[in-house]
Formats: structure tokens, sequence, C-alpha cells
């Protein structure tokens, strides 16, 4: 690795590649936005019954099949300054927002020379705006996550047992609170899928690290709660994506990585 003086920063994956810091940022942005934008899709068509593979994307408002330049990743909506060029209606920012969520986190990934964290980092992307929307978590997707964490190197220096035991843990550990709390008062307090995942970020992360993950997203679940019951919500009626907060507190996680991969900040 390069980083001297006004010179070019290099990251080396072994003795015979080198490439340069701005083109693996580049690379990893592009990939990202093209990724969340199919993500995106998916995320709009599978609740409805729909498939992200089959049939053009079309307006909501006119239901015209929507040209090529108009689904460019980011920049089709740039592009269309966020309305259909038909009938005027608004396009939703949300799927813009994946797209760029997604660029970023590739961005980070591949700048980092960790571009095998770009899969999961994407992954749970996907599941944080899953349960946000529809409070569902897929089991496809949560398994897919497990997949991709188990595949990948550990957040700390860990074994496979101990990334076992750490993907045991996480599940048991909320399936016991889910089931003492429909024990306790007659109905489910969380869904099967929040242990599932919590699960499949232990088995990157370990055992050692899953309490951390869940005060993380014990905090960030208080912060959108008082933000809930400031904008007028019933607290007796509130109901809370859990698997978005543990989503996005693992996503942190994989920023810190990255971050150390690139020597931004140490510890």
């Amino acid at each position: 690795m390069d980083s001297g003086g006004g010179r070019i920063r290099y990251i080396d994956y072994d003795a015979s590649i080198a490439l340069p810091l701005w083109f693996l940022a580049a690379s990893g942005l592009v990939i990202g936005a093209v990724v969340g934008s199919y993500l995106a899709t998916i995320l709009w068509r599978w609740p409805a019954g729909g498939s992200a593979n089959r049939g053009r994307s079309r307006c909501d408002g006119c239901d015209r099949g929507l040209r090529w330049f108009e689904i460019i990743p980011l920049a089709g909506r740039v592009l269309t300054r966020g309305r259909c060029r038909s009938c005027g209606h608004a396009i939703g920012w949300q799927h813009a927002l994946i797209e760029a969520a997604c660029a970023v986190l590739g961005a980070i990934c591949f700048a980092a020379g960790t571009f095998w964290l770009a899969p999961l980092a994407w992954l749970l992307i996907l599941l944080f705006w899953f349960d946000a929307r529809h409070l569902w978590l897929p089991n496809a997707l949560v398994g897919a996550a497990a997949v991709f964490a188990i595949a990948v190197p550990p957040f700390t220096a860990l074994g496979l047992p101990e990334r076992l035991i750490g993907g045991a843990i996480g599940f048991g550990f909320l399936w016991l609170v889910a089931a003492g709390y429909r024990r306790i008062r007659g109905h489910d307090g969380l869904g099967g899928g929040d242990a599932k995942l919590f699960g499949a970020i232990g088995l990157w992360v370990g055992p050692l690290s899953l309490p951390l993950v869940l005060l993380s997203a014990c905090a960030l679940g208080l912060v959108d709660l008082a933000m809930r019951l400031a904008g007028g919500g019933n607290p007796a009626t509130l109901k809370l994506p859990l698997g978005t907060y543990l989503a996005a507190a693992t996503l942190g996680f994989i920023v810190f990585y990255c971050g150390q991969a690139l020597a931004v900040w140490a510890i």
C-alpha cells in the first residue's frame, strides 16, 4: 500500500495485483448502485407476489413502461427530476435511497479491499427495508445473509466453532425472549425472523460482539420510538422493526471493519 505524500494510494491483494484506490471505490460505487436497483425492485414486487426478473419497470401513475435512461441507477432519477415524463407522477424516493446506500457500501467495501463483504452489506440493506416497510424478514433473504456471513472473514479473529456458537447464541437468545413474551403476554412480541437474523449476524461477529450489536440495535430502536411518539404515535399500537435495527447496527460494524482496513482510524 502506498499512501505517501501526494502519491496515489494502492491496495495490494497479492504480489501481482495492485489497483488504485479511486478505481476500487468507483467500481464498488457503480456495482453497488446496479445491485441496489435490483434489490429495490425485489422490495417493491415481492410483497405483491411479483418477480424482479419479469416485466419492465412501469410508472405507478400511468402504467407506462419506463425507457432505458429512466431506470439508470441514481442517474435516472436526476434525468427525470423524480417524475414520470408522461403523467408527472412523483417517483418514490426510497428506490433511489436503496441504490445510494448500496452504492456507498459497495464503494467502502471495495476501497477497503474487503469486496467480499459487499454482498453481506447489500443483503442487510434489503432486510433493513423489508422489515421497515413490511415488518417481514423473508426466510430466503435471512438464509442468504447467513450463508454470506459464514463465508466471509469474521469481524474479529474467530474460528468456525466460535462463529457457530455466535450463530446459536444469537438465534437462541431472541427465540427465548420471544417465547417468554408470548407466554407472559399471550401474544407475539417478536417475529420469528428477528431471531433468525440475529443468528445470522452471530455467524459473522461471533458471541462476544453480539451484545454490542444488540445494544446498538436497541439504541436505534429507542431513538426511532421517541421520534414516532413525538409524531403522535400511539405507544399501545406501535410495532417496531427490530430486524431493521439489527441490520443497521451490523452495517455499522461493516463500515468500522472497512475503516480499519483503510486505516481511517486506529483502535
